[in-house]
């Protein structure tokens, strides 16, 4: 499980990506450079045949980049005014898992999603089941109700906690980040046909992250190559639903699908906290183990397991998360062996190998992720 990973990821800077006057102005000028182009062209036309003509017409307008941006800024002035709305989406994850986190090989799991926009505050909730997550644009709450127990974080970037997952909470904001990677990512590939009905928008996008060590390849939307896919109803520019496939080899496996969106709903109110959850609070880092290489401190916190060192233990973890996930499982179990750290993905996270003894007599190989915190200590993030 990655929990503890997903809460160090939150207490990040926060980022937001709503567009600024700068990237509408963008736009625009992108359009009329496009325009301009258009023009020029239209010399090519004269004194050929129909054929020919329809050729270069073909080739000159086939649906471009730039035919992406615009259809994507229609979309996007279409959302302004989109309030609130409700949508499933279904993930192939584990439904306990953190919201980030996707397998090609599991089952898809439902997620509820309801968003209300007012006043300037947006109030979200994400119901997968095993795990919930809700926010108002300041602080979220996420919590495990068969633990029954949740974590506060104060001033959290959606995408930290959320991953792809945030950026279905505003089809606005969804869009206007694919209209800036369209305007400025060379490496991703845009597509736009349409049907009387709808429009169509394919993005061909490549993974984000060092893979020399490919350990975290195709875990994450983010950090794989994936297809996206967007339908646009046709007269109200709306989004109607989104498709992501992973391209691994020579195989493409949809890991994402929303099948339906709703608008103008007007939800009971969702942002209601359970009275049987204890949340804890996640202002605070664990202190950390300084002065020791990646190596040196999974040596030494996975040693700590045989008689559940504390002292040891709450330097690179919070008491409450070793409490409820791990103390049970793990008290007991004896190192083994440790391999050499690597990196991975897109994340600031070390991995190191290990292997270890439960007292149940099964072995368990794994990477622990370490991650550096603010005062240069190593802490656990996951892989335990």
């Amino acid at each position: 499980m990655d929990d503890y990973r997903e809460i160090t990821e939150s207490l990040k800077p926060k980022r937001d990506i709503k567009a600024s006057e700068e990237l509408r102005g963008r736009v625009r000028a992108a359009l009329e450079r496009e325009c301009r182009q258009r023009t020029a062209k239209k010399w090519m036309i004269g004194g050929i045949s129909l054929s020919a003509a329809a050729a270069i017409i073909l080739m000159v307008f086939m649906p471009s980049a730039m035919s992406a941006g615009e259809f994507l800024a229609l979309a996007i002035d279409a959302l302004v005014n989109a309030d609130c709305f409700r949508m499933t989406v279904k993930i192939r994850t584990r439904p306990v898992e953190n919201f980030r986190y996707i397998d090609m090989n599991e089952d898809f799991v439902e997620h509820r999603v309801e968003v209300v926009n007012s006043d300037s505050l947006s109030r979200w909730r994400i119901d997968k089941g095993e795990r919930i997550a809700m926010g108002n644009g300041c602080e979220i709450y996420t919590w495990i109700p068969s633990l029954n127990l949740g974590w506060h974080i104060n001033e959290s970037d959606n995408e930290n906690v959320l991953g792809y997952m945030s950026a279905l909470l505003n089809p606005e904001e969804l869009l206007e980040a694919e209209l800036d990677n369209c305007l400025n990512n060379s490496k991703a590939e845009y597509k736009v046909s349409r049907t009387d009905s709808v429009i169509i928008l394919t993005v061909h996008a490549y993974p984000q992250g060092n893979f020399d060590n490919p350990y975290l390849l195709n875990t994450s939307i983010m950090e794989s190559e994936s297809i996206r896919e967007y339908i646009v109803d046709a007269e109200s520019k709306q989004l109607k639903s989104v498709t992501v496939s992973i391209v691994s080899g020579i195989r493409e496996i949809i890991v994402l699908k929303v099948s339906d969106i709703i608008y103008g709903l007007h939800p009971d109110e969702i942002y209601l906290l359970p009275d049987s959850i204890r949340f804890v609070e996640f202002d605070k880092q664990p202190d950390g183990l300084k002065g020791l290489s990646a190596e040196e401190a999974a040596s030494t916190f996975l040693n700590a397991f045989a008689d559940w060192n504390e002292d040891i233990i709450d330097e690179m973890m919070a008491r409450e998360i070793e409490q409820a996930l791990y103390k049970e499982h793990y008290q007991g179990a004896r190192l083994d062996s440790i391999g050499r750290a690597f990196t991975s993905g897109s994340g600031n996270s070390v991995f190191v190998p290990y292997t270890l003894q439960l007292r149940d007599g099964t072995t368990q190989r794994h990477n622990i992720a370490l991650q550096k915190n603010d005062s240069g200590g190593w802490v656990v993030s996951g892989g335990i």
